[in-house]
């Protein structure tokens, strides 16, 4: 049967339709893409503009730069940490040139802090350690070495570092048991940190610039294994026997600056000694055992200007009291702070203040601003939370 001319006309009209509207999709389209071929232009144009911009930090030169990321590094006596938010790494993390210019500057890999206490990362800070000494170049060194190792690892460090060592400026080995100094020369190092020696060297250590030192340990130590003359700032942080305080008085000609913890025991030998130069005196007491009277009876210190010793080395405080007046009219010295540590202060604190009227007077320890007086331990700990990474 033949459709209705009624279906036909419907038919006709609908595919009418459809075509009309496929020439307004067109139409839309062609506009569409010329609307995104205009804003493919704008963005190109944007783009180009923008590329043609330098940020002003990075006009600056390479070496400005370089210099800018060197004073990034912590001051001395802290050390940056090998990853994380204040390691050198970081500056390689921002953006390509900086990385470039950072693994360029021999600086920022001079200074370098490594804990060996997991053996399961000591052949990754080995490469870390052998890779920083790399880049440092010609620079100075200062290392910081904690724990101990294995003969194995030891004789893998030894390696690293060995061709090195008339680079090292400071070395810190404190928390090294058995440490070998080398027999060579050390002719750029001037600050030593060291605790315990497994045995007394054979051969005194040659540091000719030598001039700071902090000892955590000073009984395994021979007296001709340093150049004591040549010190000028020496802290011992564990106890000091009479004979060997005796002793450090009698050589330390030179010295500025000087924190002894002391041990009354042993005998006393101390002859009438002038220190020229010693500015800053600090003497403790941790065992709080009494010292014979003598034990400042016979310094003269002319330019002494800061004073802290512990009550309880002397028998009683008029005791402690008379030697301090009788060191400062000996020396004719400008005593400008003086501290009694270990003192009852509920009860004293008038008796002291009448005895050096003109004296800054506290009963805490002194304000320490010279690191090797800090012990390296008293001021903030390294920042370094992890071994370093591949």
């Amino acid at each position: 049967m033949e459709p209705a001319a009624s279906d036909t006309s419907r038919e006709r009209a609908a595919r009418a339709a459809d075509r009309s509207r496929i020439a307004d999709i067109e139409a839309q389209i062609l506009e569409l893409e010329r609307t995104i071929s205009s804003l493919k232009e704008e963005k190109d144009s944007i783009r180009d503009r923008l590329a043609t911009y330098a940020y002003p930090v990075l006009t600056l030169p390479g070496e400005i730069v370089s210099e800018i990321f060197v004073h990034f590094l912590p001051d001395f006596p802290q050390y940056p940490p090998p990853i994380g938010l204040l390691s050198p790494y970081l500056l390689c993390q921002i953006c390509r040139e900086w990385r470039h210019i950072a693994l360029a500057t021999p600086a920022l890999w001079s200074v370098i802090s490594l804990s060996f206490r997991k053996a399961g990362r000591v052949p990754q800070t080995l490469r870390y350690l052998q890779t920083s000494i790399e880049r440092s170049g010609s620079c100075r060194l200062s290392l910081k070495l904690r724990a101990g190792l294995n003969q194995v690892y030891l004789d893998e460090l030894n390696h690293a570092v060995i061709n090195h060592f008339h680079r090292v400026e400071y070395l810190d080995v404190s928390s090294f048991p058995g440490y070998e100094f080398p027999t060579d020369s050390l002719p750029c190092l001037r600050g030593l940190n060291f605790g315990d020696l497994s045995e007394e060297p054979a051969t005194p250590l040659v540091a000719p610039v030598l001039h700071q030192v902090v000892l955590h340990y000073f009984g395994g130590i021979g007296n001709s294994f340093f150049p004591w003359s040549q010190l000028t700032a020496i802290t011992v942080a564990e106890l000091i026997e009479l004979g060997e305080y005796g002793y450090l008085m009698n050589e330390l000609v030179n010295i500025v600056h000087c924190r002894l913890s002391i041990y009354p025991e042993g005998q006393l030998s101390l002859g009438d000694i002038t220190l020229a130069h010693l500015e800053t005196c600090i003497l403790e007491n941790p065992s709080r055992r009494p010292a014979p009277s003598g034990i400042i009876a016979t310094l003269t210190l002319p330019v002494l200007r800061r004073f802290q010793i512990a009550e309880t080395l002397f028998a009683d405080r008029d005791g402690l009291v008379d030697s301090i007046t009788a060191l400062v009219t000996r020396s004719g010295c400008n005593l400008r702070e003086l501290s009694i540590t270990d003192a009852n202060t509920a009860h004293i604190t008038a008796y002291y203040h009448d005895a050096f009227p003109s004296t800054s007077l506290t009963f805490s320890s002194l304000d320490i601003k010279e690191p090797f007086l800090l012990r390296w331990q008293d001021g903030p700990e390294d920042a370094e939370s992890s071994d370093p990474e591949d």
